[in-house]
């Protein structure tokens, strides 16, 4: 399963945070805009139905009736898109001046000294449109009501809320590609620390840097190159305990061998005692070997590669002509398959040493009689050496546990010879060139293990 990326997780919390705030503002744009234009009219319904009543009630107290003043009256205001009206105390309509699309005064009911708002329906009564209405009581037997159109109903206001809310997707939009954008930039050094983490070893003086503009990622920064430090420390400390121990144990070593060897020549020996010689310094060739064998490890891991080209073809057919001068006229030698050049880059005797060990192993476990072929190919950008052979091959369990170091499989620890770290030096060898090792079924019957290493390329 894939895990999501910073970048990922912190795009889609962006797109939460953009959306949900672009919504929240429209939404109070459309509700504080609606309350704003909805106390604006009412104020002037008001003022407008105020200043009516006082003035029919002027007209009326110069002589004329109050209905003969509210006629007059008016006439004198009339405004477009909005209707007077005298009603009696029954709520009938005596004196009416302006028309609304929809208004039908017998539809709704009187609210008088109140605030502006919505006019009720009657019972039964079937809405002909929005309207917003004032009434207020005229020379104490009349009601002058004023009404006009709900502002909030117009096409225009509607058409604005529907702008502000398809405007909404684009914002969101604009806003999750312009965070994006930022945070990519920001995690940049993130990605360069990650690479020059990915780039590194562990060795003395080796120390991360990118172009660290925020706090946490020098922190960050900081933090990996202290772990750095301390794993160059301990790992220095192994390879020189490995190179000291090493060497202050062949003198021992030495010692003892020539003390058993002495032994030996000093006088006749019984055959339990002659067995007892043969294998004590069976043991201490194997000590030897075990000596050899860290040496050469310590060295693959620490030692600085070349960069002039190698010929792994004239490496293959030298490691070829020393097995077959160990094997000796009892086995075939290896039967080498290969151009006349394929160049790598890097030490040319860590990488003979890499092959030797493979060779060495398919003739170790398959036997004398058994056919080794060495087989060097260019495939893609890696060129390999491949070593098979026609013996028993590896159990398919085995095949990745075969280059650990002093893995031995069961059944050959008591019958052959070696202490586990040929292909475990093979392997470092090859991570140290950048290249990789792996174990599969030979087409010979066998086993065949395949040295892959970046070509050099001029």
């Amino acid at each position: 399963m894939t895990r999501p990326t910073l970048l990922g997780q912190l795009s889609r919390a962006h797109v939460l945070v953009v959306v949900g705030s672009c919504s929240l503002l429209v939404v109070v744009a459309i509700a504080g805009s609606a309350v704003v234009l909805r106390e604006h009219q009412d104020r002037i319904i008001e003022s407008i139905g105020i200043e009516i009543a006082n003035g029919v009630e002027a007209e009326a107290a110069e002589g004329m009736s109050t209905i003969a003043g509210a006629e007059e009256y008016f006439g004198e205001t009339r405004l477009a898109g909005f209707c007077f009206e005298l009603l009696d105390k029954d709520g009938t309509v005596l004196v009416s001046d302006g028309k609304l699309p929809g208004w039908s005064p017998d539809r709704y009911e009187i609210l008088v000294d109140a605030r502006a708002g919505t006019p009720r329906l009657r019972p039964g009564a079937a809405r002909g449109g929005r309207f917003r209405s004032f009434a207020r009581w005229c020379a104490d037997e009349y009601i002058v009501r004023v009404v006009t159109s709900d502002d909030l109903a117009r096409a225009e206001i509607r058409w604005l809320g529907v702008v502000l809310l398809a405007a909404l997707p684009i914002a969101a939009l604009a806003g999750t590609l312009i965070g994006r954008a930022v945070f990519r930039r920001r995690l940049t050094p993130l990605g360069e620390l990650e690479a020059a983490a990915g780039a590194s070893s562990a060795a003395d003086g080796v120390t991360l840097c990118v172009d660290a503009n925020a706090r946490e990622i020098a922190t960050l920064q900081d933090a990996f190159n202290g772990l750095l430090h301390r794993l160059g420390d301990v790992l220095a400390r192994e390879r020189r305990f490995s190179h000291e121990a090493s060497h202050e144990l062949r003198t021992p070593l030495a010692a003892l061998r020539g003390r058993i060897e002495r032994l030996a020549d000093e006088g006749p020996l019984t055959g339990t005692q002659k067995e007892h010689v043969g294998t004590a310094l069976h043991e201490v060739d194997a000590l030897d070997r075990l000596i050899d064998a860290l040496l050469l490890l310590a060295r693959s891991e620490s030692a600085s590669l070349p960069t002039a080209p190698v010929n792994l073809c004239d490496l293959a057919r030298d490691v070829a002509l020393r097995q077959a001068a160990k094997d000796g006229a009892a086995a075939a030698p290896p039967d080498v398959q290969a151009p006349d050049e394929i160049l790598v880059r890097g030490s040319e005797e860590l990488l003979a040493c890499a092959i030797g060990n493979l060779v060495e192993n398919a003739r170790k476990f398959g036997g004398a009689s058994a056919r080794i072929r060495i087989r060097v190919v260019e495939n893609g950008a890696n060129a390999t050496v491949a070593v098979a052979d026609d013996g028993p091959g590896i159990p398919a369990a085995d095949r990745e546990r075969i280059f650990d170091r002093f893995y031995r499989a069961a059944d050959s620890r008591s019958t052959k010879h070696g202490v586990g770290l040929g292909l475990a030096v093979a392997r470092t060898i090859a991570l140290r060139h950048q290249g990789f090792i792996e174990a599969v079924e030979s087409d010979l019957g066998g086993a065949e293990l395949r040295l892959a290493i970046p070509r050099w390329i001029a």
